[in-house]
């Protein structure tokens, strides 16, 4: 990279492809759900990841830059150990918490990429940019959020996590 534009350029092209792997394995993290809450939540995940690139494509028109060219290799990477360990049997509990392990790996991921490139849209001066990468950011942890309260549960649930322990300890 010669320049922090540059950079910028090459961020938002790969994290455009990452939104493009990640809404393609949606659905099928969508069928592997067994809770509703979580089939739900993956749902509402992939119809934003769809606005993620419609608004990186704005944000690469804003650059005057094409968003292909590039692959995310950090989200093949998830994509793959995702599908190897969703791959099998198991018990159901089980299968969803690692569903929702994987979907909170990608939010992280995510969370830092739409971050650091808002944070160097920021210093170049594109704010426009900024502002968009900013609200990214603000959705994945969102998406992070929820996930988690579907692991953990809360006032009036136990949540995946400990529905994973109690099957696994009848057996």
């Amino acid at each position: 990279m010669h320049s922090l534009n540059e950079l910028l350029s090459e961020q938002l092209r790969d994290l455009f492809d990452a939104e493009i792997q990640f809404s393609a394995m949606l659905p099928d993290m969508i069928d592997r759900a067994t809770s509703s809450d979580l089939r739900q939540s993956l749902s509402d995940i992939s119809e934003n990841t769809l606005s993620n690139i419609s608004e990186l494509q704005e944000a690469c028109q804003l650059m005057a830059i094409q968003p292909t060219g590039v692959t995310c290799e950090a989200m093949r990477g998830l994509i793959r150990e995702a599908t190897q360990t969703t791959g099998g049997q198991g018990e159901t509990a089980t299968i969803d918490a690692c569903l929702i392990a994987n979907a909170q790996r990608i939010a992280h991921y995510e969370i830092a990429g739409f971050g650091t490139a808002k944070a160097f849209a920021r210093c170049l001066g594109k704010g426009d940019v900024a502002s968009l990468l900013g609200k990214l950011a603000s959705r994945a942890g969102e998406h992070d959020k929820m996930l988690s309260y579907i692991a953990t549960g809360g006032w009036f649930s136990s949540g995946i996590n400990q529905e994973a322990v109690q099957a696994s300890s009848s057996h």
